[in-house]
């Protein structure tokens, strides 16, 4: 059956709002390496094959179809999945390309009982659609997802999808010039504290370099600076909710938690060496990523996609990574060691307007898209990002992507989102401006705190 590509041009159907995180991403997070109350995998991760096991038998012949918002890749999904169906007989699956709208384009498809099979989605619009999806719980190839990886994913204790990548968030490095402030072979394992950062802001400071760099912008600073106060630190998903909770309800203020004056004293530190102190509010990611290839400072605040802006920059043969950012010095604090780790978007399967047999072969497609060697080889080389998949082995062009990748091996990463609840969608923008001004000085910690506090104070409550 021949495949056909749509590409939706749809206007006037109701949307919801989506959750924004970085330019690029939005979405981590368990107390160590998983919440408490996000569902464990208790079986063994089937090892990387050319053709992964299937969830269930599907039908002899069916047709599904698959709508994602991943734009830019189209190429690559339709390879795969004519790769799929070559190796699932019987199953034809329709492409369905967003466009700019691609929100409302998801609605109109429901709207003309046109539900996509499986859609690739941005985690909020998931959760507020969740009536509509099938449970994942239980389903045998999440014992290939790791588990620090299903917060996002997971309503009221079920799983409604699986996430599509993992992005690490932190500090980014250049090892040569680590290397030469140490003198000897940098280990980020060794920064488990405040402490143990500042003394390598000063010895790389003592080498003539720029200890570290801030872009100013809103996105990072409201978004992945800031929203970490709410995060792995604070305890597991309920604690988390019922921590914003309370500051909804004005029971809690900003200023008196440890852990948001942690994260400030933090914040405080990468100000007293940016890069870009004289100017902290240039705000050019360009300019930035260029420092940090050529060693003008030695590290940056971002997040592992990056790689974008520095891959033409660095010199054959330099090497750089990722590291946490410290929040207290207590040493024993994994929160301080683990990786804050975006999962941005994820999979689902529709169950409102798809048959069984349908649904059956949308979890063959989502195993096989996740767990499967080819799938992962392609997404690895495409993306430049670490996949959250037990088996993953593929080769990651990004060595910043690969920092992720092992921290994903090693269990050392935190969800930095949580819950798609959590964070209202514009709190990168709105807050994102109160973080500008406190790194620019024209705010103290009083005033940044209370104006986070009257923030919140305008949002419902978050649902877990």
């Amino acid at each position: 059956m021949k495949k056909r590509v749509i590409s939706l041009i749809m206007t006037g159907v109701m949307g919801v709002a989506l959750l924004t995180g970085c330019g690029n991403a939005s979405t981590s997070a368990p107390a160590a390496t998983t919440d408490e109350n996000a569902p464990a995998a208790t079986q063994e991760a089937p090892a990387a094959t050319e053709e992964a096991p299937a969830a269930e038998a599907a039908a002899t012949e069916v047709n599904i179809s698959f709508y994602t918002t991943e734009t830019g890749k189209d190429d690559m999904y339709q390879e795969l999945i004519s790769d799929f169906e070559s190796k699932n007989p019987g199953i034809t699956v329709e492409y369905i390309a967003a466009g700019d709208d691609q929100l409302q384009q998801w609605m109109a498809l429901y709207a003309s009982n046109e539900g996509p099979t499986v859609s690739l989605m941005d985690p909020i619009n998931i959760w507020e659609n969740q009536e509509r999806m099938r449970p994942l719980t239980g389903e045998p190839m999440l014992s290939n997802v790791d588990e620090a990886s299903l917060g996002t994913m997971t309503f009221n204790g079920t799983v409604y999808a699986v996430p599509m990548s993992a992005a690490g968030i932190g500090l980014l490095y250049n090892k040569a010039v680590c290397d030469a402030a140490v003198g000897g072979d940098f280990d980020p394992s060794t920064i488990k504290t405040r402490s143990d950062l500042k003394d390598l802001f000063d010895k790389i400071e003592a080498t003539g370099v720029a200890a570290t760099c801030i872009t100013g912008v809103n996105w990072s600073l409201g978004s992945h600076f800031l929203c970490q106060t709410y995060g792995a630190a604070i305890g597991d998903t309920k604690t988390r909710v019922d921590y914003i909770n309370s500051i909804i309800s004005g029971e809690t203020k900003e200023i008196d938690n440890d852990v948001f004056n942690g994260f400030m004293d933090t914040l405080d530190l990468l100000i007293q060496y940016n890069y870009n102190k004289n100017d902290p509010l240039v705000g050019d990611v360009n300019l930035d990523a260029m420092a940090l290839a050529e060693g003008k400072c030695g590290t940056w605040m971002m997040g592992d996609w990056a790689w974008t802006y520095m891959a033409d920059l660095v010199e054959d043969g330099a090497e750089f990574g990722l590291m946490p950012i410290p929040h207290s010095d207590d040493a024993s604090d994994v929160t301080n060691q683990y990786l804050q780790t975006s999962y941005a978007k994820g999979y689902c399967i529709d169950a409102s307007q798809n048959t069984e047999e349908q649904q059956l072969a949308g979890l063959k497609f989502i195993e096989y898209i996740t767990s499967d060697s080819h799938s992962q080889e392609a997404q690895a080389k495409r993306a430049g990002q670490a996949l959250p998949f037990k088996n993953f082995s593929a080769t990651i062009d990004s060595p910043l992507g690969n920092s992720t990748a092992s921290y994903i091996a090693q269990g050392h990463t935190l969800d930095f989102y949580g819950t798609p609840s959590l964070y209202p969608s514009d709190i990168w923008y709105e807050c994102g401006a109160y973080m500008c001004a406190y790194v620019s000085g024209a705010c103290d910690r009083q005033k940044l705190a209370a104006d986070v506090d009257a923030y919140w104070a305008n949002q419902e409550k978050r649902e877990y």
